[in-house]
């Protein structure tokens, strides 16, 4: 994206939930995109972690919760905030309602944008502009959580820990930066057209699988074998998965050894070159 095409250069972004495995990834995309964040931090801990994260550009951490009205206020209106991405847990609807009363009583037509899973229900107020980004299942480098299907295969090929034996109805598997693209293209086709309103987008990579069949999909990249996975064609905003499914599984199993190897001996020596 070149500068005339970039809205996001030098504007300032409140992301809650930066932390988080979305969220980091929506924090590098918008750096990519030279904006510079305003991450909202649960404690000081969080905020160790969220600055270990490598990412460039310049990232405000504000010291707060998002349940809390006045902290999230005082963050949009210090920063001069241009755009919110609201990217708590699903499930936190108290905190998802204060950061949209935040921004509604800092500037009604600040743009605030939500990932919330297929299928969950979303009641967002009106008189302000409210992006909804839907996914279903999403996996990619970054993500720990023992009860995601591809983390848990993937711990269970590198350590021989137990995986996940349960499986369930087919999901439409999105990798987390394209899900991140996903999340500023929304913020986008709100602010090319401003006003109050309330815009769902399902983002669909047309991999659907059961936990069961992409558990065997990341064995099968893990061994060196091929994925087929369908590249849906562009949807109504543009979006489409970067890559297929063979390699976006080969990079989460790349960043998955990596981050075995780097919590059992710790981090690579740098290597210095003789002059």
């Amino acid at each position: 994206m070149n500068d005339t095409s970039n809205p996001w250069r030098g504007r300032r972004v409140l992301v809650t939930g930066c932390t988080g495995f979305l969220g980091a990834a929506v924090v590098r995309e918008l750096l990519g995109r030279g904006a510079e964040v305003v991450g909202l931090v649960r404690d000081r801990v969080a905020a160790s972690e969220f600055t270990r994260h490598r990412l460039t550009g310049k990232v405000h951490v504000v010291n707060g919760r998002a349940e809390d009205l006045f902290r999230v206020h005082s963050a949009l209106a210090v920063h001069e905030a241009w755009a919110v991405f609201d990217l708590t847990p699903a499930d936190a609807a108290r905190a998802t309602a204060t950061v949209l009363d935040a921004t509604r009583r800092y500037d009604s037509r600040v743009p605030v944008v939500l990932a919330r899973p297929e299928g969950m229900a979303v009641a967002p107020p009106a008189g302000q502009p409210v992006g909804v980004a839907r996914f279903g299942a999403l996996f990619g480098p970054g993500d720990r959580d023992p009860d995601h299907v591809v983390p848990a295969t993937l711990a269970a090929l590198l350590t021989g820990e137990r995986g996940l034996t349960s499986d369930g109805p087919a999901r439409d598997f999105v990798d987390v930066r394209d899900a991140a693209r996903g999340c500023v293209m929304l913020a986008e086709t709100l602010l090319v057209e401003p006003g109050a309103r309330v815009v769902e987008h399902a983002f669909r990579s047309g991999w659907e699988r059961t936990d069961r069949e992409m558990a065997a999909a990341v064995r099968d990249v893990f061994a060196g074998r091929g994925v087929l996975g369908t590249l849906l064609p562009p949807d109504s905003l543009g979006w489409a998965p970067a890559a297929g499914l063979a390699d976006a599984l080969a990079e989460t199993v790349a960043w998955c050894r990596d981050d075995v190897r780097t919590r059992s001996f710790g981090p690579r020596p740098v290597q210095r070159v003789a002059a």
